[in-house]
């Protein structure tokens, strides 16, 4: 890691904070918000695929420790830990496999299989765990939105990803 890394580490790490504790709402679910939309992944997806696995792992355990511990109400569960830090590794690792990273179906599918580990796995297992809601009734209505946010996640990345290169980051 060389000063560059880790400040862009850092500054994806806040802006992550942001868009996660901010920057998003709640969709209740049986009278319980298991569904946040927010953008928060973004930052950890790109700090993934620019920095690599390692590093948008690190960027996720620091954008969960910090935002859980001061802006959560609540608190800090290890289990959205572990789901932060899969969100930055698994593009770093899916980027070195595929022929052409840079295209938006190269990155759709980056996006698809991070967000069904992350999001609609983990997650989902988490929130059961923590609010005692079967798991499968919290997947079905997690699911759809989580599709839908697919989308917009990477449409987004992808055109970050443009304009990233063209600055040279």
């Amino acid at each position: 890691m060389n000063t560059r890394n880790t400040l862009l580490l850092a500054l994806f790490a806040a802006i992550s904070i942001i868009l996660t504790r901010f920057l998003s709402f709640y969709l209740p679910i049986l009278a319980v918000n298991t569904v946040r939309i927010s953008l928060g992944n973004i930052p950890l997806v790109l700090a993934g695929l620019l920095l690599g696995p390692f590093a948008g792992a690190a960027t996720g355990i620091i954008a969960d420790l910090i935002g859980s511990t001061m802006f959560s109400p609540l608190g800090y569960f290890p289990g959205f830990t572990l789901s932060a830090a899969l969100v930055g590794l698994i593009p770093g690792l899916l980027r070195s496999h595929l022929k052409k990273p840079d295209k938006y179906s190269s990155i759709l599918i980056v996006v698809f299989l991070t967000e069904l580990v992350t999001s609609m796995g983990l997650n989902t297992l988490w929130l059961s765990i923590l609010t005692h809601v079967d798991y499968f009734v919290l997947l079905i209505p997690r699911a759809g939105i989580t599709l839908i946010m697919m989308l917009i996640y990477s449409w987004i990345i992808y055109i970050l990803l443009k304009r990233l290169k063209k600055v040279s980051l």
